[in-house]
């Protein structure tokens, strides 16, 4: 249940609402992007370790070629995925921030040029 506001809120500050939801759903896209990015760099930098680690122990150039295409492998398949994951995550929340608000009346149409 809302409250109604203590002051009367003429038209010029009715017009601050959609605006500021749509900073909202944008500043939460941008948040659920960045803990993607931040847990797929984690995960790049455990790989990377872990492929210093294999190279280190790697004694022949055939060794070390394996480990590196291996890690190249897997770095593209981490971004390929990293990218699947952002592209649906703003489908998904860009149909939120260009969806009009239920009960907002529909633009009017605007009469074209006469000539």
């Amino acid at each position: 249940m809302q409250r109604p506001p203590a002051l009367p809120l003429g038209p010029a500050v009715l017009g601050f609402g959609t605006p500021l939801r749509r900073f909202g759903i944008a500043s939460r896209a941008a948040q659920s992007l960045g803990i993607e990015y931040l847990d797929s760099f984690k995960k790049a930098l455990d790989d990377l370790g872990a492929t210093w680690g294999a190279l280190a122990a790697a004694r022949s150039p055939t060794e070390i070629l394996a480990v590196q295409t291996a890690y190249l492998h897997r770095a593209g398949e981490r971004a390929a995925a990293r990218s699947a994951a952002a592209g649906d995550a703003l489908l998904g929340l860009s149909g939120e921030l260009l969806r009009p608000r239920a009960g907002s009346p529909a633009p009017a149409a605007r009469p074209g040029p006469t000539r």
